[in-house]
């Protein structure tokens, strides 16, 4: 019977990826942001519309917040994923890297 490979064997790694991709969307609406507002302010009438303009603002307001938070959290998860990398390898898969001892 054939084992299926764990994809994350170790959650702290879910955890990382997780923090990483909010990082990565955080950092996209902070530099889109920016352009709305410039849009904003060069045509007044005919620029980004009202919900446009609001979630600009608030990635304006509380992006460099978010965005130290989640540098945090990648920094605390990546740690912790590598610090306990060994203890969520299988038995059998630790005695094939020591060289079956």
């Amino acid at each position: 019977m054939a084992r299926r490979p764990q994809t994350f064997a170790n959650p702290f790694y879910v955890l990382l990826l997780a923090a990483s991709l909010a990082f990565t969307v955080t950092v996209m609406g902070y530099l889109v942001g920016m352009m709305i507002d410039q849009r904003a302010l060069a045509h007044p009438r005919g620029g980004p519309g009202p919900g446009s303009r609001a979630l600009a603002s608030w990635f304006d307001r509380t992006g460099p917040t978010a965005l130290a938070i989640e540098l945090g959290v990648m920094l605390v998860a990546g740690c912790t994923a590598m610090a306990t990398d060994r203890h969520f390898v299988p038995p059998a898969k630790r005695r094939e890297t020591r060289g079956g001892k």
